[in-house]
Formats: structure tokens, C-alpha cells, sequence
């Protein structure tokens, strides 16, 4: 086929990677004259949760070895030197103004330094991403008087804006927590404001890599998921539940100790700072896409007083700062309302299509986060977001690549929207809302990665061993020659794959 990827990010790319080893024709056309997605408008200092090892292509390790926690700066540049190594056809400053459907296929209106042009794809995919639209910016009450600067951490490209100024936060996300941190690191006066205090994750559990613990099967069998792909699984979270939930409140309350620790022998008044961003809520339930780690100075610096947190309510902006429902004002030179990124929208689909991808406030609701059940000849790349990110998308892709050879029998439309529904109805049960709630499968990465590998008939036990399988902490590279294994067994097969019911 002939086949348009819409975005130059990591999920688009890596979807071309698999899609072209089928035997695929891809071009991936990228609106902005740099590749690398929300990566190429991240703000300074800006760093990868997820170590290196995680996050990179299967078969294309780091040429150079990257920080641990990679740069946005190393990202793209490692992004730019894959899509050299892979020979991928990638057109930068081709932004898709429209699509409009034909029997068997799109056609693609675009435009360019050149101007516009048309052509006509068999196949289109999204890979536009969560993040990289605009950021949740509301309106409020008096933002016309306010005499210092309203930004979002968008805005932000030098941390000297902070130097010595009283800057307002607002929010708890990934994102807040680094403005407030960055700030404070910079000479400024933090005020942090949030309505909620949530979970972060430490970098380290009681002296050990997060990543050790919590990425190996004895921490990811724990989550709880809309789909359990193993007896053991079922077993566990069905008959067994009073084990995950004391496994879950022994590791909050590890946590919540290790925050505490930082105001120990400070006194009063840095106790009462570290307990206003204690959350009060079960973790499990902020396990989901903007699940952050925590920056490693946020809580020493509450602790300190360097910020100064606040649970309310944003209401209005007065002449010299913000004023917060409960009456509290606080004086700013600099407000960042860092409050989270938009639903996914898609301004280039016809707008039947459209409407039925925006309707949901908590985001694109799919079929194994990949398809549609009504729109045909279109898919999506990256809204199977999580903790493993790279191999999920590149097994979505060569799921992908089965139903598109014909190899992989879809459900029923009317099946296929009650696995969605399902899924869609435990998100809003167990995870906190967020705009992409529906489009992500968070840290049930390995949930998801296990139902795609069984569905394609690959093994999802990928260790050497049982005692590494069970202890060892997975990696991109574990993922290496899927793709290659299905196409063996393909080969020996008489008969397509079927999807699996969904386990509950």
C-alpha cells in the first residue's frame, strides 16, 4: 500500500520502521520543519522519564550512549540519525490541511513552502500525538490588569525569565512540577498552586532505579488493567485482590515516607509544606498518561520553603498576581498555567469523521488503541501511549500490518465499539480524568504489549529465563525481531489470526 503517516515523532516513525519492513510504500509528512514532535517545543532542561535503554528502537540502539534520562536535544538527534539508518521517506513543513475519502482510499490536500498540492494515499495514519497540540489554556477573570506575564511552560525558552522573580505555578503535572522546580533552581520566589496534590514516582525506591522494580513482570503484573492476558493475572486480581491492594499501600506508603523524609529535622513549618502536596487519594488511581516522576529537588525544595505550596483553586488574576477561590492572593511577577495539554483533535479529518474522534472530553476512543471501527482505511500511531512506548507503538504497528495483509480477522463493528466501551468505562472507574485518558494505556504497558504479541502469535514472555522474566527489567530491545517472528509463523499458518476476547 501506499501509505501517509501524519507526524514526524517517535510513534510515526517507529510505525514506518515496522510498516515499511511489510513491504509498504510510507511517507511520513511533518508540519513543522522539525521532526521529533512534542521533543523539537519542550522547554529547556526538559528530560525523558524513562531511561535511554527503554526508549529507542528495537533494532537501532543509541549510536552514542545518552544520559541516562535522555534530552529532548538527544532525542531528536537520535530520531534524525533513525530516520537516516531506516532510508524513511520524511517531508518536513508538509502540514495536511484536509482529507476527503474515496472507495478505497484518501485524498490528501497539502501545503507547503511551495504551496499546495493534492495526492492520493490507499492507507493514512495519525501520528500527530498527544502533546503536541495546544496546551490547556482557559481564560479566567482579570487577566487584562495583571501587570506581569501569563505564559505556559511552552513559552518558555531560557530559564533566565525566572531569575529573581516571584513566579506562580499552577498546576500538578509533569510539567508544573518542573516550572515550579526550575524556577525555584533559578532564584525565583515559587508560589505552587494546585487543586489537587498527586502520586509522583521517585527516581529511586528505597536506594534502587525506579525502573528495576516497577518495569519488570513482579511490579507490572500488580496493575490493575481493563484486560488481564494471563491465568496467573486473572487469578491474582479476581480471587486474589487483597494481595495487589496491600502491594499498592505498602508501596504509597513508602513513598509518601520518602517525601516526608525530606522535612525531617526542619521543623513545623517545612512538615506542614511537605504534607500539603501529600495526596489523600489511593496511587493507583494517578497511574495513569501524565503520571510523573518526581523532580528530584520539588520536595526538598518544599521542604525549605524555596516553594510555597498552595491547594485551591485559581479564580482570577488582580493587578499584582492571582486570587484564588478561598480569597488567598498571592503577588506574581510571572504566572505558568501549566495545566495539561487539549484532547487530541484532528482539524484535517472530513468532519463526519471528525466529530466522532472529538466527541469524548477524555479523547480518542479506539480498537486496541489503534483503529476505528468506523472509519475504514485509517489507523493511529501513539495513542497506545505508556511507560514502554517504543515497543508498543512498534508492535501496534505490526498488529497493523497483520490486519492490513489480511492476516489478522477484526471483530464485528458492533463487537469491536463493546471492547472499546469496556475499556473506556474501567479507565473512568479506576484513573483520575485527563484529556487522554482514552488514548493511552499508561503503566499497563504490559498488559497491552502481552494481548498484542498473543493476538500476532508471538511469545510475550521475552527473557532467556523464568527468574529473568520475572525479575528483570524489561527494555526496548527485548522487543527486537517481533516483527520477524510473526512473519515465520505467518509462513507456517493456514489460516488468518482472530482477535482474543477481552479478558476481564
Amino acid at each position: 500500500m501506499n501509505i501517509a503517516i501524519i507526524g514526524a515523532g517517535i510513534s510515526g516513525i517507529a510505525t514506518a520502521i515496522i510498516l515499511q519492513k511489510a513491504g509498504h510504500k510510507v511517507t511520513l509528512y511533518e508540519k513543522n520543519t522539525e521532526i521529533g514532535g512534542v521533543w523539537a517545543m519542550s522547554y529547556p532542561d526538559v528530560r525523558l522519564q524513562n531511561v535511554g535503554v527503554q526508549y529507542c528502537f528495537s533494532d537501532f540502539p543509541w549510536p552514542k550512549k545518552p544520559d541516562q534520562h535522555p534530552t529532548a536535544a538527544q532525542i531528536t538527534d537520535y530520531l534524525k540519525q533513525a530516520i537516516t539508518h531506516f532510508s524513511l521517506d520524511v517531508r518536513t513543513g508538509h502540514q495536511i490541511l484536509s482529507m476527503e475519502e474515496k472507495p478505497n482510499g484518501w485524498t490528501l490536500n497539502i501545503e507547503n513552502a511551495e504551496g499546495t498540492s493534492t495526492i492520493e494515499m490507499d492507507y493514512v495514519i495519525s501520528a500527530i500525538g498527544q502533546y503536541s497540540g495546544g496546551k490547556n489554556r482557559p481564560e479566567f477573570k482579570g487577566e487584562s490588569i495583571f501587570k506581569g506575564q501569563i505564559i505556559t511552560e511552552r513559552d518558555v525558552k531560557d530559564l533566565s525569565i525566572f531569575s529573581g522573580k516571584k513566579v506562580a505555578v499552577v498546576g500538578f503535572g509533569k510539567s508544573a512540577l518542573d516550572m515550579a522546580t526550575l524556577a525555584g533552581k533559578n532564584g525565583a520566589e515559587v508560589e505552587h498552586i494546585f487543586r489537587t496534590p498527586r502520586w509522583t514516582i521517585p527516581f529511586k525506591i528505597m536506594g534502587i532505579h525506579y525502573t528495576y522494580p516497577l518495569f519488570s513482570r513482579f511490579g507490572s503484573v500488580m496493575m490493575s488493567s481493563w484486560a488481564h492476558p494471563s491465568k496467573v493475572e486473572q487469578v491474582l486480581h479476581q480471587k486474589m485482590s487483597f494481595v495487589v491492594n496491600g502491594f499498592w499501600k505498602m508501596l504509597s506508603g513508602l513513598f509518601a515516607t520518602q517525601m516526608k523524609a525530606n522535612a525531617w529535622f526542619k521543623g513545623k513549618d517545612a512538615k506542614q509544606r511537605i504534607h500539603a502536596v501529600l495526596p489523600d487519594h489511593p496511587f493507583t488511581m494517578d497511574l495513569r498518561s501524565a503520571a510523573a516522576l518526581e523532580p528530584v529537588l520539588y520536595y526538598p525544595y518544599v521542604a525549605k520553603g524555596i516553594i510555597q505550596p498552595h491547594q485551591g483553586t485559581l479564580q482570577s488574576f488582580t493587578e499584582k498576581g492571582i486570587k484564588l477561590q478561598d480569597g488567598c492572593e498571592i503577588d506574581a511577577d510571572i504566572v505558568v498555567l501549566s495545566l495539561g495539554s487539549q484532547k487530541p483533535r484532528f482539524p484535517f479529518m472530513p468532519e463526519n469523521y471528525r466529530s466522532l474522534l472529538e466527541q469524548e472530553k477524555d479523547g480518542v476512543q479506539l480498537y486496541r488503541h489503534i483503529i476505528h471501527p468506523d472509519i475504514p482505511n485509517f489507523a493511529f500511531a501513539g495513542y497506545n501511549h505508556g511507560f514502554m512506548h517504543v515497543p508498543a507503538a512498534e508492535v501496534g504497528a505490526a498488529w497493523l500490518a497483520a490486519v492490513l495483509d489480511g492476516d489478522l480477522k477484526l471483530p464485528t463493528s458492533e463487537d469491536m465499539k463493546k471492547a472499546i466501551e469496556y475499556m473506556c468505562h474501567w479507565k473512568r472507574e479506576h484513573i483520575h480524568f485527563e484529556p487522554s485518558r482514552s488514548c493511552a494505556i499508561n503503566t499497563r504497558y504490559q498488559q497491552y504489549l502481552d494481548i498484542m504479541l498473543k493476538e500476532l502469535q508471538v511469545s510475550p514472555y521475552r527473557k532467556s529465563n523464568p527468574v529473568a522474566e520475572v525479575f528483570g527489567r524489561y527494555e526496548a530491545s527485548d522487543y527486537l525481531g517481533v516483527y520477524e517472528e510473526y512473519i515465520n509463523k505467518k509462513e507456517k499458518r493456514k489460516a488468518p489470526l482472530s482477535s482474543l476476547e477481552l479478558w476481564t
